[in-house]
């Protein structure tokens, strides 16, 4: 007997906000990812987020500071705590790295609940774009939750959930839970948007300036 394993993603289209025209004026090319604000206890929410998000902003086209690099030099600068980053003026942080754009994420959900030989696994982020002026080019809130398909039947398809939900609840899968939430909110994969603009190093860039009427030479 088979184990069905489903991944359900859903994201909040009514919270998606995308500011076009302040878009297109910014010319975005750098984006400064900042330490996520953790709204749970498991710390490993912070650094699962922080080393999975490079990758879908490079996928769409921007240079993204070094998350490393960043942390450490907001440290330097005082900035030692999650809160006080988010608190600062984005103007003063796009200026300490010179980059176009801060990126802030919030972490509202990060848990593997067990409810009667299941487990269920959810994430749930809240995405910010702020220009180096302080003027908001996009936001977001995306989560996602996966829980093992249930085997109908006796006493063998109740020792398989059994055993489902108990690998489930020892190791969650919080990093591809993570890559897909990542990856609806910002390709707009999979949730009925685009997610954010293609950036300058994206190889559809000018196709996408053609399609918004906006000159191709930047």
């Amino acid at each position: 007997m088979l184990v069905i394993i489903a991944l359900v993603v859903s994201g909040c289209a009514a919270s998606s906000t995308r500011h076009y025209e302040t878009f297109h004026d910014v010319q975005l090319r750098s984006i400064l990812v900042v330490p996520p604000l953790n709204e749970v206890t498991d710390v490993q929410a912070t650094t699962s987020v922080l080393a999975t998000l490079p990758f879908f902003l490079a996928e769409k086209g921007y240079y993204v500071f070094p998350v490393n690099t960043v942390k450490t030099l907001l440290e330097f600068e005082g900035y030692y705590e999650p809160a006080e980053v988010h608190a600062a003026p984005p103007e003063q942080l796009a200026n300490l790295f010179k980059a176009d754009a801060v990126l802030y994420v919030t972490i509202h959900e990060w848990t593997s609940k067990y409810i009667v030989l299941a487990t269920s696994t959810q994430v749930d982020f809240g995405y910010r774009l702020v220009a180096a002026d302080g003027s908001l080019l996009w936001e977001k809130r995306s989560r996602a939750h996966y829980t093992p398909s249930n085997s109908s039947g006796g006493g063998l398809a109740l020792m398989l959930n059994a055993i489902q939900a108990a690998v489930e609840r020892a190791s969650p899968t919080y990093i591809p839970l993570t890559r897909s939430v990542h990856s609806q909110a910002l390709l707009g994969e999979g949730s009925g948007n685009r997610g954010i603009p293609p950036g300058p190093y994206h190889p559809g860039h000018e196709a996408y300036l053609t399609s918004e009427g906006l000159p191709t030479a930047r």
